[in-house]
């Protein structure tokens, strides 16, 4: 069974990873540049370093009758970021995309007190990152296009250390290259505006994912990831995590977990059942300790793809509704029942 670790006070000691494994608080210092990284027997320069390092900060907010999906990401060859919209009542669906070569972009070097910026012609995403307050502060301000309503938000993620348990995880995608990811789900509060009409979000109802990854890659790589969040009928915040990647040993090293009221329970190896050629066709999502075991209801997706030759990104974010039960902290099986949220099929070469 796995076990939180104490947090190391930096990520990096002396070019190696202080410590694989699941970490009980955020890291302070992310300094996964400063990793001495090994590739075909050479050690890596720094600039190839930064280059090979890809990160992200990604935001769900569900809602009773939407959900909101948003993403500020670094591949260094590029930077991408969306706002999608889904009417969870009429099924209406909308995104706003942009992508640049070169440009004002930041993604957060840390969670304490870090900032993710991208802007563009009429297209500003910001998230500010601040655990000290237990808060992370989303805004969004896009101006209409080709038919599609303008956007502007501003939403705070609740993310209180004092009643949240987020998932930290290090993992070695070979012996002193890390991947590291921050998971939470947490209420939410402010207001998102589509066009002339105003969503007001309120921390008693509804709720967000966080997603926020840093990892060198493999060239050649793939996951699957899934994950909700939300209050169910006797009022307690549910959320789940899973992800099956190109980890070696993901039942030591995974990304697999539950929250109930904010505390975690970290879960075995998942393993994802589901139609390739067809991600809105029903999924199966299960843990091989039999400690998860969810259906999943794909309601739309939101997809992508990049080909540019040597660099190739094929993306796959079907959303919907879960089903099942799952292990909480206590043990005792939680049942889950049209919880929504999303599972991802990626594959790509970067």
């Amino acid at each position: 069974m796995r076990e939180m670790k104490g947090t190391p006070a930096r990520m990096v000691v002396g070019g190696k990873v202080a410590e694989f494994g699941a970490f009980d608080e955020p890291f302070r210092e992310v300094n996964l540049l400063d990793v001495d990284l090994v590739m075909r027997g050479k050690h890596v320069p720094r600039f190839v370093r930064e280059f090979r390092l890809k990160e992200w900060e990604h935001f769900g907010i569900v809602t009773d009758d939407y959900y909101f999906g948003m993403v500020i990401f670094d591949a260094k060859y590029m930077g991408t970021s969306f706002f999608y919209a889904y009417n969870r009542s009429t099924g209406e669906f909308f995104e706003h995309e942009r992508t640049m070569v070169a440009g004002p972009l930041r993604v957060a070097r840390e969670l304490w007190h870090g900032e993710c910026v991208f802007r563009s012609i009429g297209y500003l995403m910001e998230f500010e990152n601040r655990l000290d307050s237990g808060l992370h502060r989303l805004r969004v301000d896009i101006k209409p296009r080709g038919g599609k309503p303008a956007v502007e938000a501003e939403i705070y993620v609740l993310e209180d250390l004092e009643k949240i348990e987020p998932l930290v995880i290090v993992s070695p995608v070979s012996e002193n290259r890390p991947l590291y990811t921050h998971k939470t789900v947490a209420p939410v509060e402010g207001r998102v505006r589509i066009g002339d009409k105003e969503i007001t979000l309120k921390p008693d109802r509804d709720v967000g994912l966080m997603d926020v990854q840093k990892t060198y890659y493999p060239y050649n790589t793939f996951w699957n990831w899934a994950t909700f969040g939300g209050f169910d009928a006797e009022g307690r915040l549910l959320g789940m995590n899973a992800c099956r990647n190109f980890i070696s040993d993901d039942e030591e090293y995974n990304e697999n977990c539950v929250w109930v009221d904010g505390k975690i329970n970290l879960l075995s190896a998942a393993r994802f059942e589901f139609e390739k050629c067809d991600v809105l066709a029903p999924w199966r999502i299960r843990c091989t300790g039999g400690d998860l075991d969810l259906g999943f209801t794909p309601r739309g997706e939101r997809r992508g793809r990049v080909s540019l030759g040597v660099v190739m990104s094929d993306f796959h974010q079907p959303f919907g509704t879960f089903a099942g039960t799952m292990s909480g902290p206590t043990g005792a099986p939680v049942g889950v029942d049209g919880m929504f949220g999303l599972c991802e099929y990626h594959l790509a070469r970067f």
